[in-house]
């Protein structure tokens, strides 16, 4: 593709009248999608971007979420490319209404993580865990889990990052994520939202305000 053609994200908040921090959401979705890579710097097609801009604001305005502004463009983007028509929302993870909802646990404290299962595994959800952020990432690609519990200070990869790399693919964008840290300024928790998170809780939490918590997102999941 010719140099002329790639723009990064700024140019895009630009042409589409939003703020950087919307165009990251909107890149976390899948709503736009990244061309090209320069080091660290994300560039976008000038011409894919050109075309969503009318779509989207269409779809803004019709109240849709993120979510489903992104299944919106997948399908536009499948009957494009001569895919047909496809059911919005494909891509989200199968459940059996039979089978336990299936939780990830990601922190690197065994402690933390051994609360966290048994508590949860009491009140009937399936278990798995993950110590680090490559062990969580390949385990949410391969297992498909309902629901991340994730902590944000991780060896190896962080959970903003795993966060952004899970939301940012449309196989595991569906999957909700709870970040679940220590952190507790303000602007740690709006850097997690950013980058795709459906909520968070602080450390030390109460294990019935988690239970509710993860309740409540798998709610508004159901209802989005």
């Amino acid at each position: 593709m010719p140099e002329e053609q790639l723009i990064d994200i700024k140019e895009v908040a630009e042409t589409l009248g939003k703020s950087v921090e919307s165009i990251r959401k909107y890149k976390n979705f899948g709503i736009i999608r990244v061309t090209d890579k320069r080091g660290n710097k994300d560039l976008f097609d000038r011409d894919e971007v050109l075309k969503i801009r009318e779509r989207l604001r269409e779809l803004r305005l019709r109240g849709l979420s993120l979510s489903q502004i992104a299944d919106q463009l997948a399908i536009a983007r499948q009957e494009a490319m001569g895919g047909g028509v496809v059911t919005a929302g494909a891509s989200a993870p199968q459940r059996d209404p039979e089978q336990p909802m299936r939780i990830l646990i990601v922190d690197d404290e065994e402690e933390v993580r051994a609360s966290m299962r048994e508590y949860l595994e009491s009140n009937g959800f399936a278990i798995t865990e993950a110590a680090d952020g490559e062990e969580a990432l390949a385990r949410a690609f391969t297992e498909k889990p309902d629901l991340l519990l994730l902590d944000l200070r991780l060896p190896k990869v962080d959970g903003y990052q795993v966060c952004q790399t899970l939301k940012g693919n449309p196989i595991t964008s569906v999957i909700p994520i709870i970040m679940v840290t220590a952190l507790n300024a303000t602007p740690q928790k709006v850097k997690g939202i950013e980058y795709g998170a459906d909520d968070y809780i602080e450390k030390p939490f109460d294990l019935e305000e988690l239970l509710a918590r993860i309740k409540m997102v798998m709610r508004r999941q159901q209802v989005a």
